[in-house]
């Protein structure tokens, strides 16, 4: 009988791990409120088209500009994977500028950093790349998610050695 125990105790916390690493990084009300039919590259063509609607994109910052009562992030467009956070792949269908209210660090939120963000579409900026005019939706922060730099790869990881290595 106690051996039936240990294995269901043994049971349960190895299926609380495996469930833990599948949920998505943003909350349920995110992920109720936000219009996941919405794609970015609809979007990206026609922002005033979806003024109000709260969307679900994520990506790489590329800058973050601190202004007086709030921050500009500028982000690369992404993919995100079945738990909401950006493939690390070198995959975009544009950019875009996520505005917090208030001020937040540049040394947090800085270049190469993934993000994933709940916004509600504002706006749009018509902004210089380069030479060209670049037009930019623009999102008002509901919630978001900075991924941990351990976290970029998605890959399973699994080691067995035996041995004396050596890591460069």
């Amino acid at each position: 009988m106690k051996t039936h125990i240990k294995i269901l105790f043994l049971l349960v916390i190895v299926s609380a791990f495996i469930f833990s690493a599948c949920a998505p990084v943003l909350s349920d009300k995110s992920l109720r409120e936000a219009n996941l039919s919405i794609s970015f590259q609809d979007l990206q063509k026609n922002p005033d088209a979806y003024m109000g609607k709260v969307v679900i994109f994520g990506g790489r910052i590329i800058t973050t500009t601190a202004k007086k009562d709030e921050t500009w992030v500028e982000v690369l467009q992404q993919p995100l994977d079945n738990q909401y956070k950006p493939e690390n792949k070198d995959v975009s269908y544009g950019r875009f500028i996520i505005v917090f209210k208030g001020f937040m660090d540049p040394a947090i939120y800085a270049p190469y950093r993934l993000i994933t963000v709940t916004g509600e579409v504002v706006g749009k900026e018509v902004l210089p790349i380069k030479e060209i005019q670049y037009t930019y939706p623009v999102l008002a922060v509901r919630e978001h998610t900075l991924i941990r730099p351990e976290n970029y790869n998605n890959e399973p990881r699994f080691n067995l050695g035996f041995g004396l290595g050596i890591n460069r």
